[in-house]
């Protein structure tokens, strides 16, 4: 059973329906929901299928029975990730995987049925599909979506429109929000509560978003979709220095730990080396890739020779559980919050210095003239990789000239640090906006095609120290 609208946005979706019916031969009935807003139809009269409302009637009054065979653990959704690192992978989620995290996303954010949440984010994400949509179904809250796609002006209009009590998104959308001419107008006194989640929070970001929303709290957290959505989170009752510099602690029944890269040997308190985590929330598995399976869920030996671990089996006839791979950089501080350094994959080796670009994008969006920067290596003959910027000049301001962004990076930081390469949104060969996945994210790999390009016309070196 198939259920479909006709289209959406700008994608139509008639031939693709067409060809799943004659090729999927398990494919009994296809259910097609209106489009709300007209754009699309089905073009074919010869395709059978139901309306959405009929369906509906047709079953208004048949009698149910549970069915003992359906368990929580059964896969009921394949999410796919946003493929920000490279290419999507699909993601098997089970009943208990979701609504469990659905569960402990509600505790923490005190949500009940008496908020309205405004949710721009995408529904074929993780954090529209479970942050949002399984946290409601366990809180009883509304939910409202402002546009087909996103839409900063759509969305601050539902926020006074509605009276929305909360709001979610990516760090980029929250400051495509602030930098809309709307914004200094929009009515936002209702707002309790918002989520940032995808992608890294530097500091002054977050303290921005609280003051321009005059919003009492704002939750950042740290997870993957692997593991159903977020695994750490901030609480309104952790200290201040915590709440902008960690992405909180562990949820309960989940453990992490931080090990050397692609090992199973735990670093040293405080030492940043790649989170590995098991619990409630983690993926069966990536559908149909046993290869990239097997490469992220690991048993590790030492678990093994000492009989397992607490709370994951392995000791008196439970199951071991694997460990989740997850490719991130962190360090758990003195108290056990997480801190979130980076994706492994990102880290800029110059002249065998590890590099996190996380930190240098921090040290950039302190910095008053700049709305957003992104920071990627840029291959280099004599260091192996040199540190190249994308900035994003804030509203009108002057733009300060490349040594001075430069002096600024190292007034924190190390000299090496400071980018070798300085590019803006908007000049020649650089594009206007930021590429993005399909969740909202800024795409680190797209941003590496554009330096190779850039570099191979000329439009590196020239930006060189």
């Amino acid at each position: 059973m198939l259920f479909s609208p006709p289209g959406f946005a700008r994608y139509d979706y008639n031939e693709v329906l067409q060809k799943a019916r004659s090729a999927v031969a398990e494919l009994r009935d296809l259910i097609i929901l209106e489009d709300i807003f007209h754009k699309h139809h089905l073009t074919s009269k010869s395709l059978q299928h139901q309306d959405y409302e009929d369906f509906l009637e047709s079953h208004a009054s048949a009698s149910w029975s549970p069915d003992p065979s359906i368990s929580p653990h059964d896969m009921v959704n394949v999410q796919f990730t946003s493929g920000s690192t490279g290419l999507p992978k699909s993601v098997s989620l089970s009943h208990y995987n979701i609504m469990n995290c659905g569960r402990y996303i509600w505790l923490q954010t005190r949500m009940s049925s008496e908020d309205r949440i405004c949710c721009p984010v995408p529904l074929f994400h993780s954090f529209g599909m479970i942050v949002a949509i399984s946290t409601s179904a366990v809180a009883g809250s509304s939910l409202v979506f402002p546009s087909e796609l996103y839409d900063p002006s759509k969305t601050l209009h539902c926020i006074e429109r509605y009276k929305c009590t909360a709001l979610y998104g990516v760090n980029t959308m929250f400051i495509t929000e602030m930098a809309d001419k709307s914004f200094a107008k929009t009515n936002k006194s209702s707002l309790k509560f918002g989520i940032v989640a995808g992608s890294p929070m530097p500091p002054e970001f977050l303290r921005r978003v609280m003051k321009e929303f005059d919003m009492p709290r704002i939750y950042s957290c740290w997870g993957m979709t692997e593991l159903s959505s977020f695994v750490t989170m901030m609480h309104e009752t952790d200290p201040w220095d915590k709440r902008i510099h960690t992405t909180g602690r562990l949820f309960p029944h989940f453990i992490l730990k931080i090990v050397k890269p692609n090992s199973g040997d735990v670093v040293p308190w405080g030492e940043r080396g790649e989170i590995v985590v098991s619990g409630y929330g983690q993926m069966s598995g990536y559908m149909g890739n046993k290869e990239k399976t097997d490469e992220t869920l690991r048993y590790h030996e030492q678990d093994l020779d000492e009989g397992g671990v607490d709370g994951l089996g392995g000791r008196d006839g439970k199951e071991l559980r694997p460990w989740m791979h997850t490719g991130d950089e962190g360090m758990l501080d003195d108290d056990g919050y997480l801190v979130f350094t980076g994706r492994i994959k990102d880290l800029i080796i110059r002249g065998g210095e590890n590099i996190a670009p996380l930190e240098i994008e921090e040290r950039l969006n302190d910095m008053d003239a700049i709305a957003q920067a992104s920071v990627v290596g840029v291959p280099d003959e004599k260091y192996g990789e040199a540190v190249g910027a994308f900035l994003e000049l804030k509203g009108k301001m002057q733009r300060p000239g490349d040594d001075e962004v430069r002096k600024w990076v190292k007034a924190k930081l190390a000299y090496f640090k400071a980018p070798t390469y300085i590019w803006w949104l908007g000049d020649d060969k650089v594009p206007e906006e930021w590429p993005k996945t399909m969740s909202g994210k800024v795409s680190k790999p797209e941003l590496r095609k554009i330096v190779g390009e850039l570099v191979k016309d000329g439009k590196g070196p020239k930006a060189k120290l």
